[in-house]
C-alpha cells in the first residue's frame, strides 16, 4: 500500500489557524442637545475617520468589528505527490471582534472575545480522511493509484472553530498588553478540513502603538494549543501561532507594513516545524455608505518553511466593518 504522509496534512491545517490583531473603538463625538444626528445619515466625518484609523490599529480596544479575511495560499515542497506547480488552498474566515469594558479600580480595562469561523477549499482528496483516522485500508484503490494522491482532488467546507479571549488595560496608544486563553473546537465538516481535537492554551499580546502619523506600530499576538480530547485516532497537537505586526503610520488613516503569522508545529519532524513569513501590505479606513470600514491587502513570503510540504506564498485580503459597541458608554 502507498505510504500516506501525515506531516503534510498537519502543515496545511496549522497554516489555516491564522489570527489577526484585534481592533479598537473610537469614542463618539458628543453633540449638544437638539443637534441633528448627522452620523446616522452620512457616517463619521473625515476627522473621525482618522481617529478610527488610529484606534483600529489598537489590538486591545473597545470596538466591535465584523472581521472578514481571505487567505489564498500556495504550498510547495519535496513531496513526490505534489505537481510541479505546487498546490493552492483558500481560507475565508469570519472573526467578529467583541469587546466588553469593565473597571479595575479607577482604570478601564477591556475583555475581548473573538470566535474564528473558517471556510476552506483544501487541496486534499476527501478520502485522505481515512488515513487521518487510522484506516488507510479504506482508501479506494482508484485513489491510491493516482500518482498525485492525496493531492488529486479538492475538499471544501467549514473547518475547525477557534475562540480567542484577552483581557488588558484600555489604552489608545503607547504600551499595550493583554493575557488570555485560546481554544480550538473540532467542528470541521470533513476530516481533511480539521484536526479532530479539542485544544486549548494561553494567549498573550504586547504592542507599542505610535500616537501620531510618522510613527511605527510594533507588536505580537501569540497563541498556543495542546490537544486534550477528541478523536483518539487523530494525532495529538502541540502548536503555536504568533502574529507579529510592524506597520508604519503613513498618514492619518493609512498603514503600510506587515502582519504575518509564524506557525510552529512542535510535533512535526525536524525541518518541518516552523513557517516564518515576511510581507508587505497596505490598509486604509474609509466609508462604505455610512459605515466605517478598514480594508487591506498583503502579500507574504515564507522565509523559513518546511522542506517537504509547506506554505511559501500567501495573498491576504481584509474587509472589516466597524460597528458600535452596545456595552460602551460614550
Amino acid at each position: 500500500m502507498r505510504e500516506i504522509n501525515l506531516p503534510a496534512f498537519l502543515a496545511l491545517t496549522v497554516a489555516c489557524l491564522s489570527s489577526e490583531p484585534l481592533l479598537a473603538q473610537t469614542t463618539d463625538k458628543v453633540e449638544p442637545a437638539g443637534t441633528p444626528d448627522k452620523t446616522a445619515s452620512s457616517g463619521p466625518s473625515a476627522a473621525e475617520l482618522e481617529k478610527l484609523a488610529k484606534m483600529s490599529a489598537n489590538p486591545l480596544g473597545a470596538a466591535w468589528m465584523l472581521w472578514l479575511q481571505n487567505d489564498y495560499t500556495h504550498f510547495d515542497g519535496d513531496n513526490d505527490a505534489l505537481s510541479s506547480s505546487g498546490e493552492w488552498a483558500n481560507t475565508t474566515t469570519f472573526q467578529p471582534v467583541m469587546s466588553f469594558p469593565f473597571h479595575v479600580g479607577d482604570d478601564e480595562w477591556n475583555f475581548i472575545m473573538r470566535p474564528v469561523i473558517q471556510y476552506q477549499s483544501s487541496p486534499y482528496e476527501e478520502s485522505f480522511g481515512h488515513a487521518l483516522n487510522g484506516h488507510p485500508e479504506d482508501i479506494p484503490a482508484s485513489d491510491l493509484a493516482n500518482s498525485n494522491y492525496p493531492f488529486s482532488g479538492r475538499t471544501s467546507g467549514f473547518g475547525d472553530t477557534a475562540l480567542l479571549t484577552l483581557v488588558g488595560p484600555a489604552r489608545d496608544d503607547g504600551f499595550i498588553w493583554g493575557v488570555g486563553a485560546s481554544q480550538i473546537f473540532p467542528t470541521a465538516e470533513d476530516d481533511v478540513l480539521g484536526q479532530g481535537k479539542y485544544q486549548a492554551g494561553p494567549a498573550f499580546l504586547v504592542a507599542s502603538l505610535a500616537p501620531n502619523p510618522g510613527g511605527w506600530n510594533i507588536g505580537a499576538l501569540g497563541q498556543h494549543w495542546w490537544s486534550y480530547a477528541g478523536d483518539d485516532d487523530r494525532e495529538d497537537t502541540n502548536q503555536t501561532n504568533i502574529q507579529y505586526f510592524l506597520n508604519y503610520r503613513l498618514s492619518g488613516k493609512e498603514l503600510i507594513g506587515m502582519a504575518p503569522n509564524i506557525k510552529i508545529n512542535w510535533e512535526a519532524d525536524s525541518g518541518e516545524k516552523v513557517n516564518l513569513p515576511i510581507g508587505l501590505g497596505y490598509s486604509d479606513v474609509t466609508k462604505f455608505g455610512s459605515m466605517p470600514v478598514r480594508w487591506g491587502v498583503e502579500l507574504q513570503y515564507s522565509a523559513i518553511k518546511g522542506d517537504e510540504f509547506d506554505a511559501d506564498f500567501n495573498l491576504r485580503f481584509l474587509f472589516i466593518p466597524i460597528i458600535k459597541n452596545p456595552f460602551a458608554s460614550y
